[in-house]
């Protein structure tokens, strides 16, 4: 039996997460480049496989808490996630012994439901008995982790593409999943306990506040990450990009995001502030339309390294604000991967829509490039309004709380920055 603990140890759950992390890569990065080279797929049928995923992503993520539960006393926690691994390992070898378009279907969906559900559970482990900055400093370890292990599983890609053997990516996948399963040892049979009374005095009014915020941003920049994910097989072929150097190109954007969220592992300046999370948003819009209408190479890796850096303050700052608030819960862990996958849906949509539309519609001036930086866009600006709402509150309360007497203060006011 591993051993008897109230809380799994963040050695065990970080090698953990960096290993499944690879599959990720290869799961939501990589598998354009083997719809492209292996299946010979065009822009739409890879934007069509990404919304279905996407789809599917969701709904698992949304349902993990509750699965979690209804499992109770006869399923563990920790044997649900070798389930999970157990099966993708298996999942993960139909592309050795079987051909034709539904095996990448089947993969991509199977692997969607079952990362879906073992995320928000890890996410779990990660941050019970963790409050402030300890579960900052946890998350940042966690967040260094998983980012890294992704962009490391497009640069081992980069040989296959070369060699035409991309699906073996995917293949090669088996094995990694169940090294997850053995991992498991290392794992206490559910999360710890998360105390009631550190877990309310670590957090402040103004958290919920910020976590509305992040609720908004983290889809958006998965709307246009999930986007960047099914063009950049077809952007870097326009720009003549030699196939080799195809997954390393992509890869830019995620080690940029390493380094952000190196920044927000070692410092606590973001915490419980407005201008990083806001600023996020901003900047990777910004680089997202550079990487689409880029005319050379030096210039989508900027828009690259630009939309990296912003998406890893968004990504870091909602999983721990989601985390903070929801008391570590599966739950919690399940509504932040669920709108991941809600972005993942629809920035394909969109860019879909891009296409499409300005050839129903008589504009042809918005016809390729164009067309997917104007529907995505206009998604992004329809956040824009939702985002920030939360702060405008928040700032009238302060304001409100502020300008009362000092003997008629709340007991707990919002915090202000």
């Amino acid at each position: 039996m591993p051993p008897s603990r109230s809380r799994t140890g963040l050695g065990a759950i970080l090698i953990l997460t960096f290993v499944a992390s690879l599959g990720t890569g290869v799961q939501w990065s990589g598998i354009s480049f083997v719809a492209k080279h292996d299946y010979g797929y065009g822009q739409e049928l890879t934007f069509l496989l990404f919304i279905v995923t996407g789809l599917t992503y969701i709904v698992a993520a949304l349902g993990a808490g509750a699965l979690t539960r209804a499992l109770t006393g006869r399923v563990t926690p920790r044997q649900l996630l070798a389930c999970t691994f157990i099966l993708q390992a298996g999942v993960c070898l139909l592309p050795r012994f079987f051909t034709g378009s539904w095996v990448l279907w089947t993969v991509a969906c199977a692997v969607s439901i079952l990362t879906a559900t073992y995320w928000p559970i890890i996410e779990s482990y990660l941050s019970t008995g963790r409050y402030g900055d300890e579960m900052r400093r946890a998350m940042g370890w966690w967040n260094l982790s998983w980012t890294t292990a992704v962009g490391v599983a497009l640069l081992l890609m980069a040989p296959l593409l070369q060699a035409e053997r991309a699906s073996l990516a995917i293949v090669a996948l088996a094995p990694v999943f169940l090294l997850c399963t053995v991992m498991l040892y290392w794992f206490g049979s559910k999360p710890g306990l998360h105390e009631e009374k550190l877990w309310k005095e670590s957090i402040t009014g103004e958290y919920r506040y910020l976590l509305k915020s992040a609720r908004v941003l983290l889809p958006l920049s998965y709307i246009l990450m999930g986007t960047l994910s099914a063009l950049m097989p077809y952007r870097l072929e326009d720009l003549a990009t030699p196939t080799v150097f195809e997954t390393p190109a992509t890869a830019t954007w995620m080690f940029a995001r390493v380094a952000v969220m190196a920044l927000m592992w070692k410092l606590a300046f973001w915490r419980g502030k407005w201008e990083a999370l806001l600023l996020s948003g901003a900047v990777f819009s910004l680089g997202f339309t550079l990487v689409v209408v880029a005319p050379s190479i030096s210039l989508l890796l900027l828009g690259l390294v630009a939309f990296g850096a912003a998406q890893g303050i968004a990504y870091f700052a909602a999983l721990y604000y989601a985390m903070s608030v929801g008391a570590a819960s599966v739950e919690s862990g399940g509504t932040h991967e669920g709108l991941i996958g809600v972005g993942y849906t629809a920035g394909p949509l969109a860019a879909l829509a891009g296409i499409h539309l300005p050839s129903l519609v008589g504009l042809k001036a918005l016809a390729g490039p164009t067309g997917i930086v104007v529907a995505v866009g206009g998604v992004a600006a329809a956040a824009v309004l939702p985002a920030l709402y939360p702060y405008i509150s928040a700032r009238r309360l302060r304001k409100a709380a502020h300008d009362l007497p000092e003997a008629s203060q709340p007991t707990a006011p919002i915090q202000p920055r």
